[in-house]
């Protein structure tokens, strides 16, 4: 057999052959794996920034901690928002897929572990 190296065999690598089809790689990372990860950050960045800008502003205006908590409020319903959104996005593409596969025949069976022994 003859390993085939090259961008001529790129395509073939990729997607498959009819005759061999365990040629198909997975990509390491989809779109959907990478939007997940950067949920973290979608909170973090809200909950952090937010109340150091508010004391940064308190600092200079000397306003006690009025900033702080305001700023501290807003970044905490930002964050929130951010979670809301991304579960509702991720709940759009599980409708999305589950309808497709209905389409194309596949059924999903969910396993019920409150019924086993």
């Amino acid at each position: 057999m003859t390993d085939k190296r090259g961008p001529e065999y790129l395509d073939e690598r990729l997607t498959g052959t009819e005759s061999n089809p365990s040629l198909r790689k997975r990509r390491l990372f989809t779109g959907h794996d990478l939007r997940a990860s950067t949920i973290g950050w979608e909170i973090a960045i809200p909950l952090f920034a937010g109340p150091f800008l508010g004391f940064m502003l308190d600092r200079r205006l000397d306003s006690g901690v009025r900033w702080t908590i305001i700023l501290l409020v807003v970044g905490l319903i930002a964050a929130i928002a951010a979670v809301i959104k991304y579960l509702q996005y991720e709940f759009y593409l599980m409708k999305k897929e589950l309808k497709a596969n209905e389409e194309k025949g596949i059924k999903k069976v969910w396993r019920n572990y409150d019924d086993e022994e």
